[in-house]
């Protein structure tokens, strides 16, 4: 008796269903001794016949379904649950006898003291006569509400932390277009009109007034440099090739990082058959900024590759590097999850690896967005 209350204790289902089955064999002799054994099990146990019926619940089964064995006894609980949970019951009861094996799943149960559904962990293992006919279903539960209810807060909160950092990054970039805009409205335009005056100056001056047209050349240089600046302020803010696609714009960055740092950069476009609205083309464009970034920077790449396959199905943007980081920086973490968390708002995933003779590879898929071009 003892081995079979240890049993008993340490919840596996196999070795109590052995033990069981042999103290049923004997059950004219050994009924007393069973039910009492059952009865201080902690875990909720039942059993049931060939025909779903219940045959036999522990006290706490009867606490955790909020029905005494006395009133569930010889009938399969289409009295006291609704119909579609009897069904669904009635269903495991046969998958259980046609397996043959131990079967665990999750199921929701009504509780009519506590006027709830509650969610429970169910094992059921099938037991058979002599002559293999299913003859007794012996089952344990165990009561995953809280679980399950922790989970589902969890998930509103993961949920709700992801649409405000989807908010968050659509506002930052609407806020950019327009600072792009306006520069481009107002002080680019100035300046042009700007040098406009100074070169009709610098060429007037040109014969009779050498100083003044020494100034005015100068003047020009200085308009020249300060507008190939505004250019780039307004391409950092929302380059213009966005409206252009996707590739279009990594291309013209892998182009701009060739001729700003030096580096040998080239870009591979196996399909490009997706349509993108351009919240998208511009989220995932500045991820992959982010990732050139990291390769550039952190890994200290010298040559880069980008490799796009952009199927409605599937976007796959690979961004390899000859770099290994020597230590990984704390800055270096922060921007890996950074690229994480924005993938996580389109459904995507990245993988990083460092390859010996490749470098340090940033692998981004997500899930297709929308349909075809």
């Amino acid at each position: 008796m003892k081995s079979l209350i240890e049993s008993l204790g340490k919840s596996n289902i196999e070795e109590v269903v052995a033990r069981l089955q042999a103290a049923i064999g004997g059950m004219e002799q050994a009924d007393g001794e069973l039910h009492n054994i059952i009865a201080i099990m902690p875990l909720a146990l039942f059993i049931k016949d060939a025909q779903s019926r219940v045959v036999l619940m522990n006290p706490a089964c009867e606490a955790l379904w909020g029905i005494p064995f006395a009133a569930m006894q010889g009938n399969d609980g289409a009295a006291f649950f609704p119909a579609d949970q009897t069904a669904y019951f009635l269903e495991h009861d046969r998958a259980a006898f046609a397996s043959g094996k131990h079967i665990v799943y999750e199921e929701e149960l009504w509780h009519p003291g506590l006027g709830e559904n509650r969610w429970l962990q169910t094992h059921k293992l099938p037991t058979y006569d002599k002559q293999g006919q299913p003859h007794l279903l012996i089952a344990m539960c165990v009561d995953i509400t809280d679980r399950k209810r922790a989970e589902h807060l969890l998930q509103s909160s993961v949920q709700e932390l992801r649409a405000l950092s989807e908010h968050q990054h659509t506002a930052k970039e609407t806020e950019r277009r327009r600072i792009a805009q306006d520069i481009h409205d107002d002080l680019a335009q100035n300046l042009l009109a700007l040098k406009l005056d100074v070169a009709t100056l610098h060429d007037r001056t040109r014969e009779r007034q050498p100083l003044l047209h020494q100034r005015a050349a100068q003047a020009l240089h200085t308009l020249d440099a300060s507008i190939t600046a505004v250019r780039e302020l307004i391409n950092e803010l929302h380059p213009s090739t966005l409206e252009l696609g996707l590739s279009a714009a990594i291309e013209w960055q892998m182009q701009r990082l060739e001729r700003r740092h030096g580096l040998r950069c080239r870009l591979e476009l196996i399909e490009d058959s997706v349509t993108l609205d351009q919240r998208q083309i511009s989220g995932i464009y500045h991820v992959v900024l982010a990732a050139l970034s990291y390769v550039c920077g952190h890994a200290g790449a010298r040559t880069v590759q980008a490799t796009l396959n952009l199927r409605p199905d599937l976007l796959s943007i690979v961004i390899s590097g000859d770099g290994h980081p020597d230590q990984q920086t704390a800055q270096g973490v922060l921007d890996l999850g950074g690229i994480r968390e924005r993938l996580a708002d389109f459904g995507g995933e990245l993988a990083v690896a460092q390859l010996a003779g490749a470098g340090t590879v940033l692998r981004m898929n997500l899930p297709g967005l929308v349909s075809a071009k």
